[in-house]
């Protein structure tokens, strides 16, 4: 007896289909759950993290006024403030970078050689910026060369207030002794 398709979905091949796309449903789980437990392989690079402060000359930290930076051979990288960059470094030999800051037209730099026995390791390089300041609770950092602009300038005002205040004074007298005396 020959059966159609249709007679062979519909009466009797129809539990053995279910059977068949049962079993091809979970044999198809049991790959994607063994592919996705494969054991994954870890490679390890080498690497530095290098940390770059900017100082001033007194010591106070610049963070926000000092624009740091790292160049490596193939990697430059700048920031303002702080920086923490992770260099890749040679399995063998070394690498060399140059660690710079700049601040209120001051330049630092520093010279960092960077080797395969440091790997994993964090160093930090603190540059000193020759420039001199106070902190100004409110302001922040002040250079020395600004407060001394600061003062130069309060002084000049105070300078042009007596002045004008002398001259004001004169004019009032020359006017009051014009109310005083009758005109010739």
């Amino acid at each position: 007896m020959i059966y159609s398709p249709i007679h062979i979905l519909t009466n009797v091949a129809r539990p053995r289909y279910l059977v068949t796309m049962m079993i091809l449903m979970v044999l198809l789980s049991i790959a994607l759950v063994l592919h996705a437990q494969q054991t994954q392989l870890s490679i390890h690079i080498p690497a530095v993290n290098v940390s770059i402060t900017a100082l001033s000359a007194n010591g106070m930290p610049l963070t926000k006024y000092a624009i740091v930076g790292l160049s490596c051979a193939e990697y430059n990288v700048s920031n303002v403030g702080l920086m923490s960059v992770i260099i890749p470094i040679p399995s063998t030999g070394s690498i060399t970078c140059r660690a710079y800051a700049y601040s209120f037209g001051v330049y630092s730099s520093r010279t960092v050689v960077l080797t395969a026995n440091e790997s994993g390791e964090a160093i930090s390089v603190a540059l000193v910026i020759p420039v001199s300041g106070y902190y100004v609770p409110g302001i922040g950092f002040v250079p020395i060369s600004t407060l001394i602009v600061i003062a130069v300038v309060i002084i000049i005002v105070i300078i042009l207030i007596v002045i004008g205040l002398i001259e004001y004074s004169r004019w009032r007298r020359e006017r009051l002794a014009r109310l005083i005396r009758p005109p010739e």
